[in-house]
């Protein structure tokens, strides 16, 4: 009986809350309706503009009850017509008109009273029309006019996935580089694309040491299946197996099988009776709309063929895009180029916080290209070496992969360490093995102005003699300091338009008694090493440091090696500047 009172309270409280919200958004509604009117017909309305602006002062509470109640709306449309909305985009969407339902911009004003009323498509709308408008007169920045597409193609979403993708697509116009953006627009239309046709598959039917077989397609993009059939068409038996199977999809992913099975003898192998005949299936164990490639191992006998495919249309998937080469920076045609049959489009470096530097590559010859990528290496503005942290190919999801014939991949390079801006990123990438060394320079990470590049300080320079230049490096000599512990400092600047080799070797120095001492440690800044590849232009400092006491040095010797040249870098009386 209790848990009855519990279950009957429970049931009330809910009946409460519910008729409090759609009393309360049934009077707004009432209200801002009126409003609406008035202003199409004034002379039929008495409202005033102050009685409008005190009924949008929304509370928290308010603006809470209204989203929520036209939450529930939306996928209740969405249900009734057999759609699904995904979690996300539920979020998206409440996000979206809370924003507008919190917004003080007097050029939303309309798109509020539509929200308020209950009217969140046609407030989307108005928020379209809003950015578009604007535009035309630069009333919004481009920024903020991608800003209000965007929020109306989440609230669109639920109701018109067409009309919200049209809103995310003219958000991307304004703002090409959003990745949010990119996500949205490549998920809706793929939603939103039309299923596939069926389509007769050209060579379908082929003979292998007697056996007739026929591809007869894939189905269930969710897990994809294909299917083929065999005969035995000698007079005796055969014995067959069906090998590894794989597909590349259409974001240029490769998909292992996950299953091979022969109808006929519940196996992947079978060995035919004269006249018999079976299907095989094949699972995977990856997503897909469209096999951009299918590759089957089949063995008859003793012999081992093997059978590809290309451009199936998985049946109950979307007609959608294949992965194609993105365009280079039209400022920087360098960007694209070409190695050992393998095209590449450097599309940039990005995001400050853990830059990311991409590229797309594709195979324009006529068999596979091992593709291997290591990595690669960046110089902050400051000149600090960063090793990158991870490099994928989407192709495999690794660092390497076999890229057949015509088919596109992404490779993404990404480093841990924050960068405003790369001085130069030296990507490493290997084609059957190969390697195909390539610098990129001066490449600015985010939108704001780049940031103050490492330069020498000439005139700070040690005098006498502290200028000098070596094989085509330029050496500015700062002096030495602490007699305690004496550290000695140099910049060094590359002045050539190549990578230059530099090694410091062990330093000595002698002091006012003509002891020599060995110096205790020397570091390059660049690598935090004794080695270091200094790019075309750039500047970096090294420091030999001592653990004997000198007010005074007599003699200082520096051993560098520039590529295959040595030399010593010597001054003499150097007087030490305390810390």
């Amino acid at each position: 009986m209790a848990n009855d009172n519990q279950s009957t309270g429970h049931f009330w409280s809910r009946f409460a809350w519910t008729v409090g919200v759609l009393s309360a958004v049934l009077g707004i509604y009432v209200f801002v309706n009126d409003e609406i009117r008035g202003r199409l017909f004034p002379d039929q309305n008495a409202a005033t503009r102050a009685d409008v602006k005190e009924q949008l002062q929304l509370s928290e509470e308010r603006i809470a009850m209204i989203v929520q109640a036209s939450i529930t709306s939306a996928m209740a449309g969405a249900d009734a017509r057999g759609e699904n909305v995904s979690a996300d985009q539920q979020d998206n969407y409440e996000a979206a008109l809370t924003s507008l339902l919190a917004s003080e911009d007097p050029t939303l004003t309309d798109a509020r009273f539509l929200a308020v009323s209950g009217q969140a498509e046609a407030a989307a709308e108005k928020l379209v029309t809003t950015a578009e408008t604007s535009g035309a007169s630069e009333a919004i920045p481009a920024q903020g006019r991608a800003d209000l597409l965007r929020n109306a193609g989440d609230i669109l979403v639920p109701s018109d996935p067409a009309k919200a993708l049209a809103a995310y697509q003219k958000a991307l116009e304004l703002d090409p580089d959003n990745p949010v953006l990119q996500t949205r627009v490549k998920k809706l239309k793929a939603e939103t694309a039309e299923k596939n046709a069926v389509k007769a598959i050209p060579g379908a039917k082929f003979e292998l040491s007697g056996l007739q077989f026929e591809f007869l397609g894939c189905e269930n993009p969710d897990a994809p299946k294909c299917v083929l059939s065999v005969m035995n068409t000698t007079p005796d038996t055969v014995k067959f197996w069906i090998g590894s199977s794989s597909a590349i999809n259409e974001q240029g992913r490769w998909l292992d099988d996950k299953g091979r099975n022969i109808v006929a003898s519940s196996h992947y192998t079978w060995d035919i009776p004269s006249l018999e005949a079976s299907q095989i299936e094949v699972t995977y164990n990856r997503p897909a709309n469209i096999f951009q490639l299918v590759r089957f191992e089949l063995h008859v006998n003793t012999v081992e063929f093997n059978k590809e495919f290309r451009d199936i249309a998985i049946r109950g998937g979307r007609q959608v895009d294949v992965r194609a080469m993105r365009p280079v920076d039209p400022d920087h045609p360098e960007y694209a180029y070409e190695v050992d049959n393998v095209a590449v489009h450097f599309l940039g470096c990005a995001n400050p916080d853990a830059p990311i530097c991409r590229f797309d590559l594709m195979n324009t010859g006529t068999s596979d290209r091992k593709i291997s990528t290591y990595g690669g290496l960046a110089f902050n503005s400051q000149s600090l070496q960063r090793k990158a942290a991870q490099s994928v190919l989407s192709l495999s999801g690794k660092s390497e992969g076999e890229l057949p014939p015509g088919i596109v991949t992404s490779w993404d390079v990404t480093f841990r360490s924050p960068a405003e801006f790369f001085q130069a990123f030296w990507p490493e990438l290997n084609v059957e093995y190969e390697a195909y060394p390539k610098a990129f320079t001066n490449l600015n990470l985010g939108d704001a102005e780049p940031p103050a590049i490492k330069t020498a300080r000439r005139d700070q320079a040690y005098q006498p003699g502290g200028l000098l230049t070596l094989s085509g490096l330029e050496f500015v000599f700062l002096g030495c300091a602490n007699p305690d512990n004496p550290t000695c400092t140099f910049d060094v600047h590359n002045t050539t338009d190549a990578t230059v080799q530099f090694r410091l070797d062990r330093a000595t120095a002698t002091d006012d008694a003509g002891t020599e001492k060995r110096a205790a440690s020397r570091v390059i800044e660049m690598t935090g090493d004794q080695d270091a590849d200094i790019p075309a232009g750039v500047t970096t400092s090294f420091e030999v440091a001592f653990r004997s006491a000198m007010p005074r040095i007599s003699e200082l010797v520096v051993p560098v090696a520039i590529g295959d040249d040595r030399h010593d870098i010597q001054y003499a009386d150097i007087a030490l500047q305390a810390n």
